[in-house]
């Protein structure tokens, strides 16, 4: 039963697949207090349950109520430690004084409890979900006056994290070019602020966080995990606050920052989901975890392993020609590509990028026949046929702005802050929004388009914070009328690269383009951390040029292939320039890696300790039945250490078989002493395939 009521405690337990949670109502001065989040729970345990047990007398200076006792930190009273919501009154009062007023199921896995101000016409909704291995939480916060009231903080949820002598954060933080790297981090007294003021959740840092007993509590096989993300694809916020005397807890939400949400009389606002994960046994049970929840309760088709994809984009950049095109792919088919995208420059005004967004009709002196003749040539070789778009931008040199001007963000009486030679166009606009779906909607139908890369390569500008909720909003509702108009139409979401990669996104693309930066040595990293939390399916990963566009390195191909085969495998080079025996060796990593794309996609991805110069994955089918492993090394030196690589998630009572040797293993063994790939050189890689016998 995933939502109890245990009347003598008065205390709510829920319980997922792993996980308690448990608060009780109306108690110690706190309408809602928190009990327990961590290992499943006694409901005839309750009654012990003291999360302040230990705790010694503090001065007045204390928060009163303390924040890692409550389920919803709002402002007022006493309270002085990181809250949740902070509101201002017609009069100026910013105080919440909150009560309970019951509770209703609103399905066997859904709980929406109520809260009343005790002196104002102001009511807050706490809903909480049980979706599997994950708890998802939001608030909803409803005008019941007849005065405005202004918001200025309304995240979503306070997340009380148990006490530990020590806490660790594990964050997947970077820059453009260099996202989602996994780092970990002490957290002492005050507060780890991890956050986008974009509009969208950017490239410093994915909208998510781990926190664990500290270093050596928690290993890749061992310890409890509590981490949370953020449900947003616009400005959001991750604060985790410790006090002076060990106690941390979490506040997750859309961002404070310039943010006044003002409710009319009769309002509500609905604020994004949160979503929280306990492990109690590692980083790759937590790994695990996330990913289970994204296949179950996130990903469209997730039981679909996505296409071997091409993408024109470094290949042609903006000259995008007819001819050109048909001869790539052409070239992409024989190596047995199944999805032909056309980057960016195919439409009228498109030589730059200081022109043409916004007018998205095809230039017919690049393509004579259209995107309708492109497409019925690539359908003729067998393969889908993708566009690049991107629809919330416009550029000022473009009929849509000149007609429409007033359709971007701007602060009256100045001029638009341009951004990569663009202006943002307002999603929160119903116009806007018909205009955007119009026009997507006819070049899918017209162009026979059977996929769109959907990018954003600007931040929002020249608005309020409380914009990036209805930008979102709108941006939602474009993206939903036209999967509902296409329902065979796939996407891939990009900005900038890894830039709005979040849940909430990801609900609705089936793939994501993580970084702007194919250099497969750079990508080891950046893999690994968007991996850490988001299903491999999703992760979009290029074989492009050597040496790449942006690092200058040179890599060879086998290495450039092996990193992206750990992913959803695509090819983005010049490939009329690729020499006979690059294009046979591709084409034969191509069908090895269709021999385990499931494996890799849709199995379980465990990371291997595999040395300071290394790096290793290990896939293993949801059935056990196949298991991939990567391993790569920047150089081998003579003086390395070379050690074994102990796999996981095998079967220690089963055999496995090596593909390409013949020499078969046992699981145990496998998993205990390991296997020794024996690696030569500069960026040197291998690929061991393994079948359960």
């Amino acid at each position: 039963m995933a939502i109890e009521w245990d009347e003598p405690t008065r205390s709510f337990l829920l319980t997922g697949d792993g996980f308690g949670y448990a608060f009780a109502v109306e108690r110690d001065g706190t309408p809602l207090r928190h009990l327990h989040w961590g290992s499943p729970l006694d409901r005839a345990d309750l009654a012990r349950l003291d999360p302040d047990g230990g705790a010694r007398v503090g001065s007045n200076t204390w928060s009163r109520p303390r924040a890692h006792l409550e389920e919803l930190v709002a402002h007022g009273g006493a309270r002085f430690d990181e809250g949740a919501l902070l509101v201002e009154f017609a009069d100026g009062v910013t105080a919440l004084d909150l009560r309970y007023d019951g509770a209703e199921r609103t399905g066997a896995d859904a709980l929406a409890v109520q809260l009343v101000d005790r002196h104002r016409p102001l009511d807050v909704t706490v809903r909480y979900e049980v979706r599997g291995p994950a708890l998802c939480r939001r608030l909803e916060v409803g005008n019941r006056g007849d005065e405005p009231v202004v918001l200025t903080r309304a995240a979503s949820a306070s997340w009380p994290v148990p006490c530990r002598p020590r806490y660790q954060a594990t964050t997947l933080t970077g820059g453009y070019a260099a996202e989602s790297h996994v780092r970990r981090q002490p957290l002492g007294p005050g507060r780890l602020v991890l956050e986008s003021r974009r509009g969208i959740p950017g490239h410093a840092a994915q909208p998510w966080l781990a926190v664990d007993g500290g270093p050596g509590a928690a290993t890749e096989e061992s310890g409890e995990i509590w981490s949370v993300a953020v449900a947003h694809g616009g400005s959001w916020k991750l604060v985790a606050e410790l006090s002076g005397d060990g106690h941390l807890h979490v506040t997750a939400g859309a961002n404070d920052f310039d943010a006044r949400h003002v409710l009319d009389p009769g309002a509500r606002l609905t604020l994004p989901d949160t979503v929280g994960v306990y492990a109690p046994a590692g980083y790759a049970g937590l790994t695990a975890r996330w990913h289970d929840y994204e296949r179950r309760y996130v990903l469209p088709r997730p039981e679909q392993a996505r296409p071997v994809l091409y993408n024109s984009w470094e290949s042609t950049f903006f000259d995008v020609r007819h001819d050109d095109q048909v001869a790539l792919a052409k070239r992409a088919r024989d190596l047995g590509v199944e999805l032909f995208v056309v980057d960016d420059g195919w439409f009228t005004d498109r030589d730059d990028d200081h022109g043409g967004l916004g007018d998205w009709r095809a230039d017919r002196t690049k393509l004579p026949a259209g995107v309708g003749g492109l497409a019925g040539e690539v359908h003729a070789l067998g393969m889908r046929f993708g566009l690049w778009v991107e629809p919330e931008a416009v550029n000022p040199d473009s009929d849509l702005y000149r007609d429409h001007p007033d359709w971007v963000y701007r602060w009256p009486g100045r001029a638009p802050t341009p951004v990569r030679y663009s202006y943002g166009l307002d999603f929160g606009r119903a116009d806007v929004r018909d205009w955007a779906f119009s026009t997507l909607d006819g070049m899918v139908r017209e162009g026979h388009v059977d996929f769109l890369k959907w990018d954003l390569n600007r931040s929002l500008t020249d608005a309020p914070g409380t914009a990036a909720l209805r930008h979102e909003a709108g941006f939602h509702a474009v993206v939903d009328r036209l999967r509902r108009a296409h329902p065979d139409l796939w996407l891939e979401t990009c900005a900038s690269g890894g830039g709005r990669a979040d849940l909430a996104t990801l609900s609705r693309f089936e793939l994501a383009w993580p970084s702007d930066n194919t250099d497969a040595f750079e990508r080891l990293a950046i893999q690994d951390g968007y991996a850490f939390v988001h299903s491999p399916q999703t992760m979009s990963c290029w074989v492009t040029d050597s040496p790449g566009y942006l690092s200058k390195r040179a890599i060879p191909l086998r290495f450039r292939f092996h990193v992206a085969m750990s992913g959803a495998l695509g090819i983005g080079g010049r490939l009329g320039q690729w020499p006979a025996e690059h294009l046979a060796e591709a084409a034969g990593y191509v069908a090895r890696y269709k021999e385990i794309r499931d494996t890799v996609q849709l199995g379980r991805r465990y990371r291997l300790d595999a040395g300071a110069d290394r790096s290793a994955v290990c896939c293993v089918a949801a059935d056990g039945a196949q298991v991939a492993v990567f391993v790569f090394a920047q150089t081998v030196r003579q003086d390395g250490h070379d050690p074994p690589l102990r796999l996981r998630g095998l079967d220690p009572a089963a055999r496995y078989r090596d593909l390409d040797t013949g020499l078969d293993y046992g699981g145990a063994f496998l998993t205990h002493h390991g296997l020794r790939p024996l690696l030569s050189g500069d960026y040197a890689s291998e690929l061991v395939v393994l079948s359960r016998e």
